[in-house]
């Protein structure tokens, strides 16, 4: 859904209470065991005294990296995310203030509200690399069936008078529930233990319940579990 890169940029859009730090500690853990294991975060507090307006920009940090001998993130394996603190939801102008980044990450409460976790908000999430020039043309169509029937399920949410395919609805609250990796760093406290799912069968899996694969397993068979064998393996079909 959104692809990152080494030396490219990231911005996570966090809310209060949606859980940023968690998936922060979670994405330096996946990272480290890569082969470009070097991250640089860089968080950007609200405007203050102490934090004057002219440096809430990513671009201010350009000259600072060279100095320190650190790719600005352009070029090279440093692969570095800004974090932004604000006040309030991330508006719609607010999140195209974050246009520059290659990757942008939101987090939204709202999500964790809905026992949506991790709280990432695919229909706002983006990357510049999710395009049929840089990745294969199927992942970029799956990567778009899955925001439709989201898109879907959440305006059903909004309206419940909407006219909308009940079996289309269940397979979008499966994908949701699909997303629901639980995370290495969250071990010592859930006593479940992190999986790892690869880009490619993530979207195998997220193909095989938007074409019907899996329509006999319940949405509680998806929740906090892994890949699709792993959920599987873990119910027997109905």
């Amino acid at each position: 859904m959104c692809p990152i890169r080494a030396g490219g940029s990231v911005a996570i859009a966090g809310e209060n209470g949606a859980g940023t730090t968690v998936v922060m500690e979670e994405i330096v853990r996946r990272i480290s065991k890569s082969s470009h294991p070097v991250t640089l975060f860089v968080l950007i507090p609200p405007p203050s005294e102490i934090w004057p307006p002219s440096l809430d920009e990513n671009y201010s940090f350009a000259e600072e990296l060279k100095s320190e001998g650190c790719s600005e993130a352009t070029v090279g394996a440093v692969q570095t995310f800004f974090l932004t603190g604000v006040a309030g939801p991330w508006t719609a102008e607010r999140m195209a203030a974050l246009a520059p980044f290659d990757t942008v990450v939101q987090l939204a409460r709202a999500m964790i509200l809905r026992k949506n976790y991790p709280g990432v908000d695919v229909l706002t999430t983006r990357s510049r690399l999710l395009d049929e020039n840089l990745v294969d043309a199927a992942d970029v169509d799956i990567a778009r069936r899955t925001r439709e029937a989201v898109a879907l399920r959440r305006a059903a949410e909004q309206n419940p008078q909407l006219a909308a395919d009940p079996v289309l609805l269940a397979r979008a609250e499966k994908l949701q529930a699909f997303f629901s990796q639980p995370f290495f760093v969250a071990e010592p406290y859930n006593k479940r233990p992190g999986s790892y799912v690869s880009r490619a069968d993530a979207l195998r899996g997220c193909r095989e319940i938007l074409d019907g694969r899996h329509d006999d397993l319940p949405v509680g068979a998806f929740y906090f579990t892994g890949s699709i064998e792993e959920i599987r393996d873990g119910r027997a079909p109905a």
